[in-house]
Parts: C-alpha cells; structure tokens; sequence
C-alpha cells in the first residue's frame, strides 16, 4: 500500500477521532488506554454502520405538542392552592449624607488662602453642578453683594497658585486666588 499524505491526514484524523475525543470527557488518555475494551469498542462503534439516532417517529398534527403530558391553560393556576402570608418589606428610613452639596462658611478665625473659582450676583441653586463637583465648596457674600465661591485651604500663596495652574485654570479660566486674615478677604 502506497502512503500519501492524504492517507497520513486520515490515519491522523481517524486517531483522534478515536483515541482522544471519547477520553476528554474521562480522566486523561492514559486511564483511557488503561480499559480493557475501551479501544477495540471504540473501534466498534466507530466501524460498524449502526445508526446512532433513533427511529423517526411518525407525525401526529391531531395531538397537542408534548403529548400527554400537555395540560391546557388554567386561568387561575393558585386557586386551590393556601395564600402564602405577605411578604411586604418594612420601609426604614435611610439617612443620606449631603454634607458635599452643602456650602460652607469662612470661618472666622480662619487664615490662609483659597481659589475663588466662580463669582455671581446671585447664591447658586442647591442642585448646580459645582456643588457635586467639589468637596467642602465655602460660600462668601461680598460687600457689594455677590457670592463667591472658593476651594481649598493654602497656607501660601505659591502654594495656591500652582495648584489654580496645575489642576483649575483650564476648567475655570477666571479663577484667581485669595486671601483671608481672620475671617475678612483682603485683596
């Protein structure tokens, strides 16, 4: 008999087809081979011309689908059935912390410097943005009426300054750094 590579591939593919692929649902091929009959049986079913499916059953379109196991719709499935007790969950209430909505106000005694990122001639609405952006947000009324809003705590004016240009001067470009002695603004 003249080998090809043909019949290499088939001798290779029909291998597989029965050493390997019924062992990978076992252990491992080497229990496998271990089994008396496991190979010559795969062999078997393998060669002979037994169909593996079973007989097609004849068609009956008159009988429901499932057979008898088929039971028309009940309208009320649970009505012989107890009513189970009540299941309904107690409403607790759930405190919620919205101390970063809150706006803060300047201390006092309070020194030091902050980022005033938005000034308005009005108190800004609770559910603006800026309120839920920024954490510990301060509100300061001005003498001539306006509200400024202000971020952060600096003990230098450096400090203040690179932080406005390193994290702030591109969202708000008219932000500008203050200055408060003892709860008043200096300019």
């Amino acid at each position: 008999m003249k080998h090809t590579p043909s019949t290499f591939a088939y001798v290779t593919h029909l291998l597989w087809v029965v050493l390997l692929l019924p062992g990978l649902g076992k252990a491992n091929l080497a229990n496998y081979c271990r089994n008396d009959k496991g190979i010559s049986l795969q062999l078997e079913i393998v060669l002979s011309s037994r169909d593996t499916l079973p007989a097609k059953e004849e068609e009956n379109f008159d009988t429901p689908f499932g057979g008898s196991d088929y039971t028309p719709h009940n309208p009320d499935p649970f009505s012989q059935q107890e009513a189970a007790p009540s299941k309904i969950m107690p409403t607790l209430k759930i405190e919620v912390d919205t101390s970063f909505s809150q706006v803060h106000k300047i201390p006092k005694e309070y020194s030091g410097f902050k980022i005033e990122i938005k000034s308005t001639p009005e108190p800004l609405p609770s559910s603006h943005d800026i309120f839920f952006q920024h954490g510990k947000l301060v509100e300061d009324r001005l003498q001539n009426g306006t509200y400024s809003y202000l971020l952060g705590n600096f003990q230098t004016a450096d400090e203040a300054s690179v932080f406005l240009q390193d994290f702030l001067i591109k969202r708000y470009p008219n932000a500008r750094v203050v200055e408060y002695e003892s709860g008043k603004r200096l300019y």
